[in-house]
């Protein structure tokens, strides 16, 4: 329900459930947003958070990813970080879904830190508002 809301009430409503309840705040947080649902996140966004992150959470957490993300973040990326990053991914192996779910995590939530700095935006409509 949460994400049928506009992003001011939204943000409102879980501000105001973190007041009384950070543990709860912080779930329905997980729920609205995940790893996949980076696909709506405009390219410049991606290519801010990639800065971010680990090689190695990174590579973690693409080994559990769709075609689809992993072709999107390999498209923000150089051809030769791409290569590199591939090559990181293949030497894993065979990982556990745990640890491929911490990783997944992980990124969201740094994610989550730049958007609430003002540095990116989580979501392609919110690029789209006007104020005048």
């Amino acid at each position: 329900m949460l994400n049928q809301l506009d992003a001011t009430s939204g943000k409102t409503l879980l501000e105001s459930i973190e007041k009384d309840d950070p543990k709860m705040a912080l779930g329905i947080r997980n729920l609205m947003f995940t790893f996949e649902d980076l696909l709506g996140v405009p390219e410049a966004a991606i290519r801010e958070l990639l800065g971010q992150l680990e090689k190695k959470t990174l590579a973690l957490a693409l080994r559990g990813a769709s075609e689809e993300l992993k072709n999107m973040i390999f498209k923000a990326m150089s051809s030769r970080a791409v290569e590199m990053l591939k090559e990181d991914i293949d030497v894993l192996g065979v990982v556990r879904a745990r640890d491929v779910n911490a990783a997944q995590r992980t990124i969201v939530e740094v994610a989550r830190k730049l958007e609430s700095e003002g540095k990116i935006q989580l979501s392609a409509e919110a690029a789209d508002e006007y104020v005048v």
